[in-house]
């Protein structure tokens, strides 16, 4: 028969499993509940939100390169089939076609029928930002309104409509801006043309991109560091009507300067405006607001 000192021995091991048991059940359901458990799953959720954003914003990059990669070579087709048909008369006319033919041919061979591609797609597409030859001349009747936007940035979208007085009058330095101005509106849907010195461009720059989180990211333009930096002010003073910076385009469109900005952010409009004007292209818009006590940023705002 065991013992009194082994029953005492067997009862303190009792004891103690089920004093371990009682730990190990109570100290997982506290662990689960407190505030370091917490934050830190919500720490990891907030990166994966972050990581699913960025991807989508590499995705939007790589269309846009793609559409640009296509005008590229249709460009390089049209200006190869104008360069052709430019001499006229007789023999010298002929002469001149014959040897652009195995140019041409040279150039649709190495693209891999590229251009032809490229040729099909823009021409389902509106010329981005009202692209244009050196001698077509602007003509608008009527001033773009919501139900005319097809999601894609066009300069212009005012009343009045800058034009040459004769075809052909356009300057190198005049098509350069034009084509530069095309190019930075192919960027994103949210361009702010500024200079790094003004104070209402830091103040729209801090509002739209400290604020907020936009996706894609507003492109900045400072003009006072851009070679072509006049020419694009007074650009933009022809087609929507503001040469004073910060000037803030949304798909094309004029929204303001820094007092607009802060106005609408001020009114809780800049969100939805954001949204409305950008249309597909804007996928979401987020406003940062500081919660209690220090923690993480609570977003709230729009998805596309």
């Amino acid at each position: 028969m065991p013992s009194s000192r082994r029953w005492k021995v067997v009862g303190l091991f009792a004891f103690i499993a089920v004093l371990t048991l009682f730990y190990i059940t109570n100290g997982a359901k506290s662990t689960y509940n407190s505030q370091f458990y917490t934050r830190t799953v919500a720490a990891m959720q907030n990166r994966q939100d972050t990581a699913a954003r960025e991807d989508m914003m590499a995705q939007e990059k790589q269309r846009l390169d793609r559409v640009e990669r296509l005008q590229k070579e249709h460009d390089v087709a049209v200006a190869a089939a104008a360069t052709s048909s430019s001499v006229v008369g007789g023999a010298a006319a002929n002469g001149a076609q014959e040897k652009q033919r195995p140019l041409a041919a040279g150039v649709q061979e190495a693209a891999g029928g590229a251009a032809g591609a490229a040729k099909a797609v823009v021409d389902k597409i509106k010329p981005v930002a009202g692209r244009k030859t050196m001698s077509d001349k602007v003509v608008q009747t009527k001033p773009a309104t919501a139900s005319d936007d097809d999601g894609v940035a066009k300069v212009g979208n005012v009343n009045k409509v800058a034009a040459n007085s004769e075809p052909g009058s356009e300057t190198e330095q005049d098509h350069k801006v034009e084509i530069e101005l095309n190019d930075i509106l192919k960027q994103g849907p949210i361009i702010i043309f500024s200079k790094s010195y003004c104070p209402y461009s830091m103040k729209a720059k801090h509002i739209l991109l400290d604020l907020y989180t936009i996706t894609p990211a507003p492109y900045v333009v400072e003009l006072d560091q851009h070679h072509l930096g006049p020419g694009l002010q007074s650009a933009l003073q022809k087609s929507t009507g503001r040469r004073t910076v910060p000037n803030v385009l949304i798909n094309g469109k004029s929204i303001g300067g820094g007092d607009d900005i802060a106005g609408l952010h001020e009114s809780g409009k800049l969100a939805e405006t954001v949204r409305s004007m950008g249309g597909k292209r804007v996928v979401s818009v987020v406003k940062k607001e500081a919660s209690v006590g220090g923690n993480a940023k609570r977003a709230v705002g729009f998805q596309a």
